[in-house]
């Protein structure tokens, strides 16, 4: 499996290209209006950073492969965002990342992780799953509500 590490500020590039290369189907479930773009672009800038947000990245040789990123550390539950290279895909990297951002959670004492994702996200629903994610209904922003207990 590919290495993980946090994220470090001179990741700027791989970001950018990361996100470059993402297809139709990984915008339009997890970077709509370039949200998602937009808000892990903020860690590079000191005044903007989230301080309760922790990311990782896997790295194939010097190019992104996915990312993973938990918000709202200060809260009991985290919000867990995760994507994956289109050359990555089904290969058990999101599982990896997944674990690192789990083993994170336990040991700074959460009781779980809450994720949503597009209703038509039936890949991504499916990992979230065979990773212990329960599906709770739909949240309400339209999209389907997952949490994983601790």
């Amino acid at each position: 499996m590919l290495p993980i590490r946090k994220l470090v500020a001179g990741d700027a590039g791989r970001v950018k290209e990361f996100f470059g290369q993402m297809g139709g189907e990984s915008r339009s479930f997890f970077n709509v209006n370039s949200w998602n773009e937009k808000k892990t672009m903020e860690f590079f800038d000191e005044e903007k950073r989230d301080k309760n947000a922790v990311y990782w990245i896997a790295l194939d040789g010097d190019k992104m492969a996915g990312y993973v990123f938990l918000n709202d550390m200060n809260r009991g539950i985290p919000w867990l965002g995760i994507a994956v290279a289109e050359d990555w895909k089904g290969r058990g990297l999101g599982k990896a990342l997944m674990e690192k951002a789990r083993e994170h959670a336990i040991s700074k004492g959460k009781g779980g992780i809450l994720l949503t994702t597009h209703i038509a996200n039936i890949r991504g629903q499916a990992l979230y799953s065979r990773c212990g994610y329960e599906r709770l209904g739909i949240h309400t922003g339209g999209e389907v509500l997952f949490l994983l207990r601790f």
